[in-house]
């Protein structure tokens, strides 16, 4: 197994390699004390399983060296590792394609917990009380309830969230399919989501299905 570290404080750098001796596969460790140096390493032969990435290095922040990435195809699972808890840097970071972010506060067996997660299991990783801060986050900067949703919408939410097809919906509230398409549009442009699960998870997160659906 192949893992880069990308970053500049040599005790971290030795912590480290100690805790990756500890998996049960065997790891060869490289070593990257800047961004250029990573990149390099990055876009040379060796295919890595695993970036270890701080977003403090000296030539570039962390979340320049994921853009690269991304922008350049390099395909590598990234954990961001940082003594900062910014949670806007946090969530650019996995905006922009990390798979998780460890505290440097974290203890060894912590570490290489998150790592396994990570590595053997295919999972992301946040620590909890990040999870629940970043979450805490995005919902004081979402709308609040009610705001930029008209009351048509919170009816197609509302039928939306009891599972039922656009078809169904527009029967329901005698509507023709086009419009709920576009008030669908509309909610998920408002919500800041991608599809119609993401919609009405934010919708319960955020407070907007506490009433009873409209009825035929």
């Amino acid at each position: 197994m192949q893992i880069l570290l990308a970053d500049d404080h040599p005790l971290f750098l030795d912590g480290m390699r100690h805790i990756f001796s500890q998996l049960e596969t065997p790891v060869q460790v490289h070593c990257a004390e800047s961004g250029a140096a990573a990149l390099r390493l990055l876009r040379g032969e060796t295919e890595f399983d695993l970036l270890l990435l701080d977003l403090g290095l000296p030539d570039t922040d962390g979340l320049g060296l994921l853009r690269i990435l991304r922008d350049e195809a390099i395909l590598v699972p990234v954990v961001v590792v940082s003594a900062s808890e910014n949670l806007h840097q946090i969530r650019a970071a996995l905006d922009a394609g990390a798979l998780g972010f460890i505290p440097k506060s974290h203890h060894a067996e912590d570490m290489l917990g998150a790592i396994r997660r990570v590595l053997e299991e295919g999972e992301t990783y946040l620590p909890d009380d990040i999870r629940e801060r970043i979450a805490q986050l995005e919902m004081s900067e979402e709308t609040p309830a009610g705001r930029g949703i008209t009351a048509r919408q919170q009816q197609v939410l509302a039928l939306l969230a009891q599972g039922l097809a656009n078809k169904q919906i527009a029967q329901r509230l005698n509507l023709t399919e086009h419009t709920v398409k576009a008030h669908l549009g509309a909610l998920f442009q408002a919500l800041k989501v991608a599809n119609r699960t993401e919609c009405v998870q934010k919708a319960q997160r955020l407070g907007l299905l506490t009433g009873d659906a409209p009825s035929s």
